[in-house]
């Protein structure tokens, strides 16, 4: 609730800020956006800014990642949202995280105590970032230049390529400081199994011991990318038709238990499935999915979590742009319907689709046929072994 107020205050009052702001700059000629490089030097702060959620925090890593190398002396922090803690504990990063959707007033409060030295701005089209930004007094401010109501207040600009991989426009942030280094998801976050609750591990490992299992999450903060239970259940028959010990286990939040309970119900394989959906965080989850020999589900936080953890991965697209939020890699593939009118989500923003036809057409037969590509079963034919034309 309180996120939404905030992205509403964001659209309204943000906008009006930015515009105000920044034309008052622009009048007083205190500056003006540059796309010239920054010699990095004698920078001790930084602050990275990233609102959103988990896919988004996901894909930021390797930005974290390397400015920590390039400057191993600086203080860097991290706006963003509490939701996002675990991740940030899975990168070795929780120290630096500044939550602005805990205590928003006194976020702004810190902001202000001490100035930093460069200040980079990962959102790509609100407005409260870029007031965040200005706020932190860097005198290097770098932004997308995508959303003309902000760029006055930024000193760097850098182009969004709008069907770009996400992980490389955050990468391309860190152009003005020098940096070129590629954006390497795979092995960005690590699991350490010893702070696993004993319980779940020895549960775990008694998958693991019948011949391994595979991770299903059928749910998405968005309805507009649920596949149909019954096809996610008619998947996981198949996969179990090749492989007779193989088990499955159900991820996702609380929120997804009943979508999670027609699968199990749809799926008719007794005690080889079971359902952890709401019961673990997602540092737990992520332990879980670390183990499993092939994660598969939709376009999800979940699903960056298991390529940024290196587990085989198959993720079915509907709305979403695959090429922007895919993944890459010879143990990744991606699954959908190519239609005239997909993708057609921005921003987080879906075209108001009852039908959801790019989801409703997708053949369980692509997917299936992705998940053998990427993570070899018994039994595979010549033909499996082609990458689905839907990939």
């Amino acid at each position: 609730m309180k996120v939404a107020v905030l992205k509403l205050l964001d659209s309204t009052l943000g906008f009006v800020l930015c515009w105000a702001v920044g034309w008052f700059r622009f009048l007083l000629r205190t500056e003006g956006p540059s796309p010239e490089a920054v010699v990095p030097t004698a920078i001790n702060r930084i602050l990275l800014i990233r609102p959103g959620g988990m896919g988004d925090m996901v894909l930021l890593i390797p930005v974290l990642k390397s400015l920590r190398r390039n400057f191993p002396h600086a203080v860097i922090h991290l706006v963003c949202e509490k939701r996002n803690r675990d991740i940030l504990r899975l990168a070795g990063f929780s120290d630096g995280a500044l939550l602005y959707d805990a205590h928003p007033f006194s976020l702004l409060r810190r902001l202000r105590q001490a100035p930093y030295d460069v200040a980079i701005d990962t959102e790509q089209f609100h407005y409260f970032s870029a007031l965040m930004a200005l706020l932190s007094r860097a005198p290097v401010r770098i932004g997308f230049k995508i959303n003309p109501g902000r760029n006055l207040l930024y000193t760097h600009l850098v182009n969004y390529d709008l069907g770009g991989y996400e992980a490389d426009q955050f990468m391309n942030l860190t152009r003005p400081l020098g940096l070129l280094e590629p954006a390497e998801v795979e092995g960005c976050l690590t699991v350490d199994m010893a702070a696993v609750p004993l319980g779940l591990l020895r549960r775990i490992e008694r998958l693991e011991s019948t011949g391994g299992f595979v991770v299903v999450h059928a749910g998405s903060t968005s309805r507009y990318k649920h596949w149909a239970p019954e096809k996610v259940a008619e998947l996981m028959t198949q996969l179990g038709q090749n492989e007779t010990s193989l088990s499955f286990v159900l991820l996702g939040n609380s929120s997804e238990r009943q979508l999670a309970d027609r699968v199990l119900a749809a799926a008719g394989m007794g005690g080889r499935v079971i359902s952890l959906t709401g019961q673990l965080t997602v540092a737990q989850s992520a332990a879980v999915i670390r183990r499993a020999v092939l994660y598969v589900g939709g376009d999800s936080g979940l699903a960056h979590v298991a390529v940024a953890l290196g587990t085989p991965t198959v993720i079915w697209f509907g709305p979403s742009d695959s090429q922007k939020w895919g993944a890459r890699g010879p143990h990744r593939a991606v699954v959908r319907k190519p239609l005239v009118c997909s993708p057609c989500c921005i921003f987080g923003y879906h075209k108001l689709c009852r039908p959801v036809t790019c989801l409703r057409e997708l053949p369980v037969a692509d997917v299936l046929q992705a998940c053998r590509t990427v993570r070899p079963f018994p039994g595979r034919t010549e033909v499996d072994r082609a990458v689905p034309s839907a990939v």
